[in-house]
């Protein structure tokens, strides 16, 4: 659902309006994309739980996007799959995902969906309801201040058949380090990190990048295709979910 006005804030203070309407899945056919993708006109509220934890490369990325606030979905647990990159499945009643909340224009929800692979059956894009973490506290104290929570529908993509754990990819590795270090600066609990996500990093850092240091591309479009593959990644740094 697209909002009628420029004004992130009024757009932001909508947040619960997005549940109301079924996100409409874009096509990177459709006539005039550029107009529809006009800045600030978001057509989603997004759910990122790997790389795009980080609220510096969603915006990196989805250079449109709006960053929210962190949110934590009930009920399902972080993994590396056998693909050796995130996905999230469903676990126990004491597990949790964390994730980075975010709108989406239209053009961003459409090179993302192409990033993740979408088109080509690597995710689907799920709807799920999640809870928004207030952004200015830190950690777990947020549960003793509002144990309930704002509750909004977003999306995500998830793989529901590729669900066995895996070993990640070394040109992962990177990504989701630089996806905890901002989302812990965010107020996401390091205990969190430890519980599902350290587990399948590398004990020694070797000789990867600094995360400081990297940054994430986005796919091009012009009318409905991509302007030029010159700027991209190789599909296996592409920083899923």
């Amino acid at each position: 659902m697209a909002t009628t006005q420029h004004d992130p804030a009024l757009a932001a203070s909508r947040i619960s309006g997005i549940t109301d309407t079924p996100v409409r899945r874009p096509t990177a056919t459709t006539a005039n994309l550029e107009e529809e993708a006009e800045l600030k006109h978001y057509t989603c509220l997004y759910f990122g739980y790997a790389s795009n934890l980080s609220p510096r490369t969603i915006k990196q990325r989805c250079p449109d996007s709006l960053f929210i606030s962190l949110a934590r979905l009930s009920g399902w647990r972080w993994i590396i799959n056998e693909t050796g990159y995130a996905n999230i499945v469903p676990g126990d009643a004491g597990d949790e995902v964390w994730g980075s909340l975010s709108f989406l224009s239209y053009r961003d929800e459409v090179a993302l969906d192409e990033s993740e692979g979408v088109p080509f059956g690597h995710y689907d894009k799920m709807k799920l309801k999640v809870r928004r973490i207030p952004q200015d506290i830190a950690g777990d104290e947020w549960r003793a201040k509002d144990p309930a929570g704002e509750e909004v529908e977003a999306i995500a993509y998830v793989n529901p058949q590729l669900v066995a754990e895996g070993k990640i990819e070394q040109d992962y590795v990177i990504w989701v380090r630089k996806a905890i270090k901002d989302a812990k600066s965010c107020g996401m609990p390091e205990a969190y990190a430890q519980k599902y996500m350290a587990k399948y990093l590398p004990k020694e850092e070797g000789d990867l990048p600094d995360p400081e240091k990297i940054t994430m591309v986005r796919s091009k479009y012009s009318q409905g295709h991509r302007e030029k593959d010159a700027d991209l990644l190789p599909r296996g740094f592409w920083g899923r979910g």
